[in-house]
């Protein structure tokens, strides 16, 4: 298999080469996230584009942002925050 990628790719400019690789990144990292039930705070604020202290803020908070402990971790149930992103969205609620 090793030899048919080199030789398939031998023929590929360096800047075609980074955009094949970037696109295979991206596209492996969407297929992680998709099979991954939760998150981490980090992987959330990239997920939702919610600011770090935000996200932690709510995670700490009593109210229904979708978090759980384990150990001193947090983690975000990601279908629920789903729901959650769209509530707030529908009902326009201000964080």
């Amino acid at each position: 298999m090793k030899s048919k990628i080199l030789e398939e790719t031998k023929e590929m400019s360096n800047l075609q080469l980074k955009i094949l690789m970037k696109e295979v990144i991206q596209e492996a990292m969407q297929e992680e996230k998709k099979c991954k039930a939760t998150l981490t705070i980090e992987e959330c604020v990239k997920y939702s584009g919610i600011g770090r202290d935000k996200i932690i803020e709510l995670a700490h908070g009593n109210n229904d942002f979708p978090t759980f402990r384990v150990g001193v971790r947090f983690l975000v149930n990601k279908e629920l925050l789903d729901e959650w992103l769209k509530k707030i969205s529908t009902e326009k609620i201000t964080l």
